[in-house]
């Protein structure tokens, strides 16, 4: 993808936002930290299914989940990892269908929003880079919050993971310590 390696890289990332390029062609504009901009030429959609690849989460099943905890049937937050929580934004209007409106920003990369409208936003990233959206400063706020909510409950469950991990090697270990106490083969 356009050179860029989200492996690498997810720490580092701001927003997503889709894009037309030059040609038409609708692609994704990757903001990273610092101000780098990196074009990828797949619409947003297909750069969150690769991004979800990386974490081995299925999106549908994370909006699923998500989206009950904060009351959200459509555009609720993506936890692929608790430093990486992707909030849907209103981006642009599109031409067509199927084109998508909605960017995604890093809920943990947002310092402030400013209105701008009554249905434009100015989103500053900790940064200071500047992203404009169409959206009014409440409903991004609102958002914001869902995040805050989504971001407990991933590291919540990453805790539960971690402990259940560190129950099972004590587990393991306990078992292979009296194997070899008992000089047992295996």
């Amino acid at each position: 993808m356009a050179n860029f390696n989200f492996e690498l890289k997810w720490q580092d990332i701001n927003c997503l936002i889709p894009i037309y390029e030059q040609l038409g062609g609708n692609s994704t504009e990757v903001w990273l930290v610092g101000g780098e901009k990196i074009v990828i030429p797949y619409k947003t959609k297909t750069v969150l299914k690769n991004l979800a690849k990386v974490f081995a989460v299925d999106i549908s099943q994370l909006k699923r989940k998500y989206g009950v905890l904060v009351g959200k049937r459509v555009s609720a937050p993506l936890a692929f990892h608790p430093e990486l929580i992707l909030l849907p934004i209103k981006i642009r209007e599109p031409f067509a269908k199927d084109e998508g409106a909605n960017g995604y920003i890093v809920h943990n990369k947002v310092k402030s929003c400013n209105p701008l409208e009554k249905t434009k936003t100015q989103i500053i990233f900790c940064d200071d880079t500047v992203l404009g959206c169409m959206q009014s400063v409440t409903s991004v706020n609102l958002s914001i919050a869902h995040g805050e909510i989504v971001g407990r409950e991933c590291r919540k469950n990453l805790q539960t993971i971690v402990q259940e991990k560190e129950e099972l090697y004590r587990v393991i270990s306990a078992i292979v310590a009296t194997l070899e106490k008992r000089r047992v083969g295996y």
